[in-house]
């Protein structure tokens, strides 16, 4: 009895034994189970190719190492054998061009990664944009088990992608809150207009695609890749966001310029005393580049009291003190204390961008419905009394209708009361009363309020400080 209890025993402890074993051979290797573990220095990025063009077309050196992209666009809204892929390591795209008869469709198909042997290429340009060609079938081999296998697009504004359009091209962006109007067309698309709050940026979109017409109006997100277009006539570059599939656009949201403030009860008023936090109001906004047919560009506001003085000459929206209880000539320690502040502006004569011409102060209302004789109130200040400050700014009163308008009607002199000069080395102070006529009153859709400089200053000289304070709104 005794020798059969230890034999079985033996024979129990056997077997839990060997099936140890046998669950620790089955252990999987420690570290990363893919085979194709990325390690950069077995690959070349898209970086290091771009790099090679220098004004003219240039062949790749040979055994250059592999390039590991994710294919971000296929022909879907391309010219046929048109390819963009975005590398994994530095995020920058490159176009492949491969030929109208490339066929081998599937190593490429949008959203693969693959791995791409350059050697044997060329990098050009065509209309602008850089490619590798002189690759065919045999450069690319799909990748099915890698640490990274998909590209997050890179969340920017418009204007963003306009500075860094040779950096970002042929790489995935988001843009978000964003308004989709329609531009022009001919006999191979349409081109749209991409709006958000800081400028426009065009996508052209292929009948062949599947994805024209695509919705206007406002969109909580567009995503594509940046696009670069040189007019082989004009040599007029035209920046572009081309899109790959209709989820590619988020309908919704505020659109490009937010829904603007509400009319809610008389008055509504902006003191500008906050703007030490670096915000605006809702629906005020400050721009450059203000014409009567265009809004203008949305500039930055200096919030900074310190480098907001009254007589600092660089350009640009900034936080003043207001003149509202202060004396011509305030020292600089009076001015940063002041507690009283006001939205100005020093013009420069840069184009574009200096807000002479083109400075406006915004405002958005939701919509007047219901609304009549809407008037608004404000101050209008001259600051800087410097005597090489021999310029005259003179401000007008606008409006206009829509998301986007592209007309601005001028308030009539007759509705206007108060001098909308500035400048001169003047320190003034001047009560604006404005009348808004009856086209205003129960609308429903935004309208859109500027005191703007449409006109150049006039004189010599030095440009001054102009100023806004205590805007009220009131209506019945």
């Amino acid at each position: 009895m005794n020798s059969y209890r230890f034999f079985t025993r033996t024979k129990i402890a056997f077997i839990a034994g060997t099936l140890l074993l046998a669950a620790a051979c089955n252990k999987q290797p420690v570290g990363p189970t893919c085979p194709d573990a990325y390690n950069p220095l077995n690959f070349t990025d898209i970086a290091s190719i771009r790099s090679l063009y220098n004004g003219s077309s240039a062949s790749i050196p040979a055994n250059t190492k592999k390039i590991r992209a994710i294919v971000v666009s296929n022909i879907k809204n391309e010219a046929a054998g048109n390819y963009r892929v975005q590398d994994l390591v530095t995020g920058r795209g490159i176009d492949l061009f491969l030929g109208s008869g490339f066929t081998d469709t599937t190593k490429l198909k949008f959203g693969a990664l693959v791995d791409i042997n350059p050697n044997g290429g060329s990098v050009s340009t065509f209309n602008g944009d850089l490619q590798i060609g002189g690759l065919d079938a045999t450069a690319f081999s799909s990748v099915t088990c890698a640490d990274v296998t998909a590209i997050t697009p890179r969340v920017a504004t418009v204007r963003q992608v306009l500075d860094s359009i040779q950096n970002w091209a042929s790489s995935v962006v988001t843009l978000e809150n964003v308004t989709i109007s329609a531009g022009t067309t001919n006999a191979t698309g349409a081109n749209y207009n991409i709006t958000d709050a800081t400028g426009t940026i065009v996508t052209f979109v292929r009948n062949t695609s599947g994805l024209n017409p695509i919705t206007t109006g406002n969109a909580q997100s567009v995503t594509g890749y940046v696009s670069i277009f040189q007019s082989q006539t004009t040599g007029i570059i035209t920046p572009q966001i081309i899109l790959r599939q209709a989820s590619d656009v988020v309908s919704g949201g505020a659109g490009a310029n937010g829904n603007g403030f509400t009319l809610g009860t008389s008055p509504v008023t902006f003191d500008f005393n906050n703007l030490g936090t670096g915000s605006l109001p809702n629906g005020v906004s400050v721009r450059t580049g203000a014409r009567a047919d265009t809004i203008g560009a949305p500039a930055n506001l200096n919030n900074t009291p310190a480098t907001s003085l009254w007589k600092t000459f660089t350009l640009g929206f900034k936080n003043y003190a207001s003149a509202t209880g202060l004396t011509m000539g305030a020292d600089s320690t009076t001015q940063v204390a002041a507690t009283n502040r006001a939205l100005g502006v020093r013009q420069t004569g840069t184009l574009g961008t200096g807000g002479d011409p083109g400075a406006a102060f915004v405002f958005l209302v939701s919509n007047t419905t219901g609304k009549n004789n809407l008037k608004m109130d404000f101050q209008l200040q001259s600051l800087d009394t410097a005597s090489t400050v021999t310029r005259t700014t003179t401000w007008a009163v606008d409006y206009g209708f829509g998301d986007n308008p592209t007309t601005f009607t001028a308030v009539p002199a007759a509705n206007i009361t108060g001098s909308l000069i500035t400048g001169n080395h003047v320190f003034s102070n001047n009560a604006i009363s404005v009348t808004f006529p009856a086209p205003v009153n129960n609308q429903g859709q935004k309208l859109w309020i500027r005191i703007v400089a449409l006109t150049p200053s006039t004189g010599s000289g030095s440009r001054g400080a102009s100023a806004i304070d205590d805007v009220k709104f009131t209506w019945n």
